[in-house]
């Protein structure tokens, strides 16, 4: 058990996971993670993508060889050599210098925080409209409300701002006409959701035999008696003359898909138009070693402190 602990507590072995891991890490960045075997022999030679599949390189920060257990062997390393000082600075008779332990104990946490970040990280892009909603994975729904766009004199994008409502799975409130900027994330269940970007959001503007409006967002669906609408796309500009609307059009019998333009008629409907509006991207992050990074980093910093203070004290 003692032969176990002393190599456990190597600093050959600190050295050389500290290595492995850095080198490792940063070639794993520059190579696209979780991406499909054609992706890769697309941007790389042969042998090269080869080598990347069967080592599980594309999947690296997943990897139980290249990545998990290294870093445990690391977790294990830097806890050895932290136990066994704490342990020889309790034996002194004199003055102790516990700088380094909490420095150590700052990168164990720092160390945790990275393998859960690296491992179980997460992240969602969604584009909404107003009206559209969000079931979380609890249960949670989160509705945009408005979605408003700023620009500046020379028409450059000034700031844009997303509005929702937050109900809980018991359908409570839980914020109201938050509003989801650039630089103001929203962080709820476990998930950060960014202002990420905005797109142009083609609509469909429809009318019923009777006159009555209907309005169709691309990618929605709505069911007027016993036909199905699906606005899929349009085929142009939607000021340009020659545009026209793709519509899934299914009555319960046979779905049919047309294109129409202006005054011609889908279903039992007919087009009115077609206009464009503004909809917001939302970039949704979980990350869950999030929470241990800043109080470890702080606990580093404290640690390094204490430990120069406590130098520059004997120095003196």
């Amino acid at each position: 058990m003692n032969t176990l602990f002393r190599r456990l507590k190597s600093v050959r072995l600190a050295v050389g996971l500290i290595a492995y891991l850095t080198v490792s890490s940063i070639l794993a960045t520059l190579v696209p993670q979780g991406g499909a075997p054609d992706e890769y022999r697309s941007l790389y030679p042969g042998f090269l993508a080869d080598l990347i599949l069967q080592t599980g390189f594309d999947r690296f920060f997943n990897s139980v060889f290249l990545f998990l257990l290294p870093s445990f062997l690391f977790f294990a390393n830097l806890s050895a050599c932290t136990v066994d000082r704490f342990l020889r600075e309790l034996k002194k008779k004199g003055s102790r210098r516990h700088g380094p332990d909490i420095l150590h104990v700052g990168l164990i946490l720092l160390a945790i925080g990275a393998v859960l970040s690296a491992s179980l990280h997460r992240e969602e892009s969604m584009t909404l409209v107003p009206g559209s909603r969000v079931n979380l994975p609890d249960g949670s729904v989160l509705t945009l409300k408005d979605f408003r766009f700023e620009q500046y004199p020379d028409v450059r994008p000034k700031n844009w701002t997303s509005v929702f409502d937050l109900a809980g799975k018991d359908g409570k409130a839980v914020k109201e006409n938050y509003e989801l900027r650039v630089n103001t994330p929203l962080r709820y269940g476990g998930f950060t959701f960014y202002q990420a970007s905005y797109t142009p959001y083609p609509v469909l503007e429809l009318k019923s035999r009777d006159g009555l409006p209907v309005e169709l967002y691309q990618g929605e669906e709505i069911k007027l008696g016993d036909t199905a609408y699906y606005f899929m796309a349009l085929t142009g500009e939607p000021a340009a003359a020659d545009t026209r609307a793709v519509v899934r059009v299914d009555d319960g019998r046979t779905p049919k898909v047309l294109r129409a333009a202006a005054g011609e008629p889908v279903g039992t409907l007919s087009v009115a138009g077609f206009r464009q509006e503004l909809a917001t991207g939302i970039q949704a992050v979980r990350d869950p070693g999030y929470g241990l990074v800043l109080p470890a980093m702080l606990i580093v910093a404290l640690g390094t402190a204490l430990t120069f203070i406590q130098k520059i004290k004997e120095g003196v």
